[in-house]
C-alpha cells in the first residue's frame, strides 16, 4: 500500500503505468514503484530533466517504508558541484574537474583539439596501462619504461597517469590552458580511457573529449587559474567549487567565483597526500609556514620553510615569501610534469626557482595592500572617471577591460590634455600616451621605484594582465613609515634607559649578570647594556632605589621583559610588516612615554 501510494503521488499522471520495468535496481526508485520513469533529456550541463518538466533527486527524496506522508517536489538544479542522474533519477556522483595539459611546449594541444581527444603524454610509456587494476601495478609499468628515474619522480607520475585512466569519468569536465595563448579550453569526457598504439608517442595514450569552449585565462579567478597547476601534466580541480565554476565557464564565460574559507591541511602529511591525490594544494603562505610551526618570515623561518620543502620535492606558486601573509598560494611537485626534450629548460627552471630559496629581496608582492583595487571599464564616460577620481582623490584609474585586464590609464593630466582638443572627448581618448608601468608580484620592489617616483604609481597585474593593484608614491611613503616606527621607538627607548641609568653606580650594573663574575667586570657603563639586561637590573632592589621612579617596581619589570622581547624580533630579516605586532608596538610606545617622564630634563 506503501508503494501504491508514493507510486500515485510523485509519479507524474502521464507516465502512470502498472506494467514490470524492464531493468530491476534494487535500492532505487524501481523497488518503490515498479514502474517505468518517464524518458530524461540530459542538458549541456548533464543534467537530466523529464518531459514533463519534473526531476527526480534521489538523495533528497529517498522514501522510508515508514513514511506515511510524500508529496512531489519539482526538480532544481542543486546548488555547488554538478551532479548526473541516472535512468531512475538517483544521483549517481558529482562531475569532477580536471586538468590535462598539452605538453610542455603545447604540442598536443592542436591534435587533443582537431580529434576531441585529451592526451596523457609520457613518450616512453608504451603499453597500454588499462590492465594495471591498483596503483601498484601502474608504478611497475612506468619503472620498466623509466628504470633509471627516481622512486619519488615515478611515484608522482604514476598517480597521474593512475588519474588519467582510472579515476576520469565520463561527464567530468576538463580544461587545457593553451600554451601560447591567452585562452583555456574547456570540455567534457565523452569516453574511457583508450590506448593508441598505431600513435606516435607521446600521444598513444587519450579519453575522447567534446570540447565545449575556450574562455580568455583573465576570465578566470587567480585562485581557479593557479589552481590549474603550471608544473603539472595531469591534476584534479577539485576546491573552491571547481567544478561548478568550470561548467559556469563553459555555459556563459563568466567565473562566478568563490568567497568560502579555505581550510588547511592539519599537518604536513595531510598536505603531502593532497598533493599526491590531486596534484595540488591551495593554502595561504600563513597556514604553509604554520605546518613547521612559523607565524613570521623571518630569516630562519624561510630558510628552515625552504629547505623543508626541497627535502619534500614541493615548490610554491608564486613563491610564498612574494605574496601577502594571508595570500594563496599553490603547492605542487617539484617533478610532477611529464619527462620531455626540454630537460635542460626544466632544470633550468628548477635551478632558478632553488636559486630564490635564499633570495631574501623585497618584493613587490610584499607590499601591504590597503583596499581593493578601484578600475574603470574602456565603454565608461570620461564623467563618470573624473567623479570616481575626485571623489577617492585618486590622481590616476587603470582602464580595464570586461575581465579586468590592462588597457590603459587616464590621470589629471591626460584629462587637462584632452580638454585642450576640439570637440567632445571620449574617456578612451582622454587616456595617458604613455603604456602605464606595470610590474608583477614577484618583481623587485626596489627596481620599481624609479617608475613610482617618475609617475606617481605603478600598477601590479598578474600573469593574464589582470590589474591586481596600484602602488602609490603615498603607499611607498605608507610603508617607510610602518617599518621604521618600531626602530626609532626602539632606539630612543635605548637612548633614555642609558641616560636614566647614568645615576646607577658603575659597580651596581653588572649585577645582571651574578652568575658570571668576569662578564659583570666588564659592565662599567650603561653603554655596555642591551635591552635584555635592564629587566634583570630594575627587578633589584637596590638598583630600583637609585632610580628613583615613581612607579611600581613590578610593572616595570614586566614592560621592559616585554619590549626586550620585541626588540629581539624586528631586529631579524622578516617578511612581514612589524604593524602585525600592533599591541608590542603600543607597549613600547607606552614604555617610552614613561621614559620621557623620567628623563625630561636630558637630551636623549
Amino acid at each position: 500500500m506503501t508503494r501504491l501510494l508514493a507510486h500515485c503521488l510523485i509519479t507524474p499522471p502521464q507516465s502512470r503505468d502498472r506494467r514490470k520495468p524492464d531493468h530491476h535496481r534494487p535500492g532505487r526508485w524501481s523497488d518503490l514503484c515498479s514502474v517505468p520513469r518517464p524518458v530524461p533529456t540530459t542538458d549541456r550541463g548533464g543534467f537530466q530533466r523529464h518531459s514533463d518538466g519534473t526531476g527526480y533527486a534521489m538523495e533528497a527524496h529517498r522514501i522510508h517504508r515508514f513514511h506515511a506522508h510524500v508529496r512531489p517536489v519539482r526538480y532544481r538544479r542543486p546548488r555547488g558541484p554538478p551532479h548526473r542522474l541516472d535512468e531512475y533519477g538517483g544521483i549517481l556522483r558529482m562531475a569532477r574537474a580536471w586538468t590535462v595539459r598539452g605538453g610542455w611546449d603545447g604540442h598536443r594541444e592542436e591534435t587533443a583539439l582537431a580529434e576531441g581527444l585529451a592526451i596523457a603524454g609520457w613518450s616512453e610509456v608504451h603499453p597500454d596501462l588499462s590492465p594495471a587494476e591498483s596503483i601498484d601495478q601502474l608504478r611497475t609499468i612506468l619503472e620498466r619504461c623509466y628504470p633509471t628515474e627516481r622512486r619519488r619522480t615515478v611515484d608522482n607520475w604514476t598517480h597521474q597517469l593512475w588519474r588519467f585512466v582510472r579515476e576520469m569519468e565520463v561527464g567530468d569536465f576538463v580544461v587545457m590552458p593553451r600554451k601560447y595563448q591567452p585562452v583555456v579550453a574547456i570540455g567534457r569526457i565523452v569516453g574511457e580511457y583508450e590506448h593508441r598504439p598505431e600513435a606516435r608517442p607521446g600521444f598513444m595514450h587519450v579519453r575522447k573529449v567534446e570540447w565545449l569552449t575556450a574562455v580568455e585565462r583573465a576570465a578566470i579567478g587567480a585562485d581557479l587559474r593557479d589552481s590549474m597547476g603550471a608544473f603539472l601534466t595531469i591534476s584534479e580541480l577539485s576546491r573552491r567549487d571547481a567544478a561548478a565554476r568550470i561548467q559556469e565557464l563553459a555555459d556563459t564565460g563568466i567565473d562566478p567565483g568563490y568567497s568560502g574559507a579555505v581550510t588547511p591541511p592539519a599537518d604536513i602529511d595531510e598536505l603531502l597526500d593532497d598533493i599526491r591525490e590531486s596534484g595540488t594544494r591551495q593554502l595561504s603562505a600563513r597556514d604553509l609556514i604554520g605546518l613547521w610551526g612559523h607565524s613570521r618570515r623571518t630569516t630562519d623561518a624561510v630558510e628552515a620553510v625552504n629547505q623543508e620543502l626541497r627535502e619534500l620535492g614541493i615548490t610554491t606558486d608564486p613563491d610564498f615569501t612574494a605574496v601577502q601573509l594571508d595570500d594563496t598560494v599553490t603547492v605542487s611537485a617539484v617533478e610532477n610534469a611529464e619527462p620531455s626534450s626540454a630537460a635542460d629548460s626544466e632544470q633550468e627552471a628548477n635551478t632558478n626557482r632553488g636559486s630564490r630559496d635564499h633570495d631574501l629581496t623585497w618584493r613587490v608582492g610584499n607590499l601591504r595592500r590597503t583596499e581593493p583595487v578601484i578600475a574603470i571599464r574602456r565603454n565608461e564616460s570620461l564623467a563618470r572617471a573624473a567623479e570616481i577620481m575626485a571623489a577617492r582623490e585618486f590622481s590616476q584609474l587603470p582602464i580595464v577591460d570586461e575581465n579586468r585586464c590592462l588597457l590603459g590609464v587616464i590621470t589629471w593630466e591626460s584629462i587637462a590634455h584632452s580638454q585642450l582638443r576640439p570637440g567632445g572627448v571620449t574617456l578612451w581618448e582622454a587616456r595617458a600616451d604613455k603604456w602605464p608601468p606595470a610590474a608583477h608580484v614577484e618583481e623587485e620592489l626596489f627596481t620599481r621605484v624609479p617608475d613610482i617616483q617618475k609617475f606617481g604609481y605603478v600598477i601590479v597585474v598578474d600573469n593574464a594582465n589582470v590589474v591586481t593593484r596600484i602602488i602609490t608614491a603615498s603607499d611607498l611613503a605608507g610603508e617607510l613609515r610602518t617599518r621604521v616606527t618600531p626602530f626609532t621607538v626602539l632606539e630612543e627607548i635605548e637612548r633614555r634607559l642609558r641616560i636614566a641609568f647614568g645615576k646607577v653606580a658603575s659597580a651596581d650594573l653588572g649585577m645582571c649578570f651574578e652568575n658570571n663574575k668576569k662578564k659583570a667586570q666588564s659592565i662599567t657603563s650603561p653603554s655596555h647594556l642591551t635591552m635584555g639586561n635592564y629587566p634583570h637590573l630594575v627587578a633589584k632592589e637596590k638598583i630600583w632605589n637609585q632610580l628613583g621612579w615613581p612607579f611600581e617596581q613590578g610593572s616595570w619589570v614586566e614592560r621592559l621583559t616585554a619590549v626586550a622581547e620585541y626588540r629581539n624580533q624586528i631586529a631579524h630579516w622578516n617578511v612581514d610588516a612589524p604593524e602585525s605586532e600592533r599591541n608590542q608596538l603600543a607597549e613600547a610606545e607606552e614604555l617610552l612615554n614613561l621614559l620621557k617622564i623620567v628623563t625630561r630634563h636630558t637630551t636623549p
